[in-house]
């Protein structure tokens, strides 16, 4: 297929071409002008509104060609109308061209639509079989050496074994809930219960979450009152400090900032890392549902955080802004609206 130059220059030597055939042919045969939309039917392969000024310039050099060349008995009425004629038919497979041109690129939108929709879904079953088999064969590993070893097995081995089980357990939990909420959100029936959240002990009631994972998460708190729905506020942020565990090296340092807002009138969540980062060609991407990072192999999870966080956010009429170096590590910066008037 040719590219749009190509198309263009071919269209443009059709319209010179005919508009030459049209100097040396009786200035009494208007079947010529007919010919002047030979160049109109290429504007189907071309971009919006090239049709019409295909049109445009065949309808311009039919009428030259009529001035340049009248009959020799003058111009009368039967030549007038079947010029109009023939324009009239240049305009008119221009405007079914020109439509063709729209049914096609609508097919072409709906298929990529469908294509998207497809390889979204297929991530999907494939992270979510994945995370499933980890957990269950964690379960199945673990019930089957308590019974294996139900006999000698030492009480302090059992409460290890059991905290695995209930470790898998919570994690195909929370694959579940997060499996339900990125359902909600497609179908928009986020509901928000907005309050006024005292910044200092919400945030330090959500680091208290993770005092198991041994990890060090700072606190600094400039914006006393945070104003949005307490559960996906904090659905939001834990989804941040998860993910900044995963993808960081152990130990790691992670910093969470609650101040003012630069972009709207507000506060501004901040949580940060220094783990591995995102390339910049991904960014973009990091927000689709079931998206995972090109170095985020290894690492469990279902590719859906950053586009709950994105939603929940959304949702209240904020923002989410994300920067990321390789290597170095991500900042990911939540604004939310102040208080309703």
């Amino acid at each position: 297929m040719l590219s749009l130059k190509p198309r263009l220059a071919l269209a443009l030597l059709l319209v010179v071409g005919v508009f030459t055939a049209d100097l040396f042919e009786p200035a009494d045969n208007v079947s010529i002008c007919f010919a002047y939309t030979l160049p109109i039917l290429l504007g189907v392969y071309m971009g919006p509104g090239s049709t019409f000024r295909l049109a445009a310039l065949a309808t311009a050099a039919s009428l030259v060609g009529s001035f340049i060349r009248p009959p020799e008995g003058g111009i009368v009425l039967s030549f007038v109308v079947n010029r109009v004629i023939a324009v009239a038919a240049q305009w008119l497979v221009a405007f079914l061209v020109e439509q063709r041109r729209r049914n096609h690129a609508l097919v072409d939108a709906r298929l990529t639509e469908e294509r998207l929709v497809a390889e979204t879904g297929r991530r999907f079953v494939q992270i979510l079989t994945h995370e499933i088999a980890t957990a269950l064969t964690a379960i199945d590993g673990q019930g089957y050496r308590l019974g294996k070893l139900a006999q000698t097995i030492e009480p302090m081995d059992i409460i290890a074994r059991s905290e695995k089980i209930r470790h898998a357990a919570t994690r195909l939990k929370g694959l579940v809930e997060r499996v339900r909420l990125a359902a909600e959100v497609g179908r928009g029936e986020i509901l928000l219960n907005r309050e006024a959240i005292e910044a200092v002990p919400f945030l330090e009631a959500l680091v208290a979450e993770y005092e198991a994972a041994h990890v060090h998460i700072a606190v600094c708190v400039a914006e006393p009152t945070l104003h949005g729905d307490r559960v996906l506020i904090h659905q939001a942020v834990s989804n941040l400090v998860s993910n900044a565990i995963k993808y960081s090296p152990q130990p790691c340092a992670i910093s969470i900032h609650a101040g003012r807002s630069a972009l709207l009138d507000g506060s501004e969540i901040t949580v940060a890392d220094h783990g591995v980062g995102i390339a910049l060609e991904e960014l973009d991407r990091v927000f689709e549902p079931y998206y995972r990072a090109a170095n985020s192999g290894g690492v469990p999870g279902l590719g859906i955080g950053l586009h709950l966080v994105r939603h929940f956010v959304e949702a209240h009429g904020g923002q989410v802004r994300i920067e990321s170096q390789v290597d170095r590590g991500t900042t990911v910066h939540l604004h939310l609206p102040g208080a309703k008037p």
